[in-house]
């Protein structure tokens, strides 16, 4: 259920954009953790694409702050809302392997091995496509893959039909997971979140470089590790 009332027009977009001059706080949805509503997936996929925008989302891991991946303005936004180098590798997050083979570069093994993991709570690290802009990943030379294992995200990602640029919102432990610190911690700063409520056992992602000749786990997360 919406926590607020936005119209349901061609000037939802208008609405939002006056409504952020006037008030810096986030619009606020309620979604369906397994079942999201359709129309606030819509209104989400609509400010990200149509107004620069940044969205928190939940995932399998933990909530997650992210632009449409080929919005450079967008994604150097969370960059400097975080105070984080602009250049940094970004996730992105795919609704599944058509729109990863898009972005990295896989050879048979490494699809057989990510096909094992994903969905789930994994990042997978391989050689980016020409497809990676520039402004989002400057050297283009490897770019991190996850397809979380939740419901909400994945639907979102498909609407848009591209990966969102995602990265970790900055709070301690278990906070990650909590809604309404996530929703303190970004209320002045992003333009929309799609609150699933609270998440189960919020840890960051396994990560894994497949860039090798074999995989090299870079990071244990929540994701186990079987090789």
């Amino acid at each position: 259920m919406s926590t607020r009332s936005p119209r349901r027009s061609s000037g939802l977009l208008e609405y939002c954009a006056n409504r952020r001059k006037e008030s810096l706080s986030v619009i606020h949805y309620e979604i369906h953790p397994q079942n999201p509503q359709q129309r606030l997936l819509e209104q989400a996929a609509n400010i990200l694409k149509n107004e620069n925008g940044v969205c928190v989302y939940p995932t399998d891991t933990v909530y997650g702050m992210g632009a449409c991946a080929t919005n450079a303005k967008a994604v150097n936004r969370i960059g400097t809302l975080l105070q984080k180098d602009k250049k940094r590798l970004f996730s992105y997050i795919c609704s599944d392997f058509h729109q990863v083979s898009r972005y990295a570069r896989m050879e048979n093994w490494q699809f057989k091995l990510m096909r094992r993991y994903l969905p789930g709570p994994y990042t997978f690290v391989l050689l980016a496509t020409n497809f990676v802009p520039r402004k989002v990943c400057p050297k283009r030379k490897t770019v991190g893959i996850r397809i979380p294992d939740n419901p909400v995200c994945l639907a979102l990602t498909g609407m848009l039909d591209e990966p969102l640029a995602n990265t970790s919102i900055r709070l301690p432990g278990h906070q990650r997971g909590d809604a309404l610190t996530v929703r303190t911690a970004v209320v002045n700063e992003v333009d929309i979140m799609l609150d699933a409520g609270a998440l189960e056992n919020p840890t960051g992602s396994t990560i894994i470089d497949l860039t090798g000749s074999e995989p090299v786990i870079i990071r244990e997360g929540k994701g186990p590790w079987h090789g």
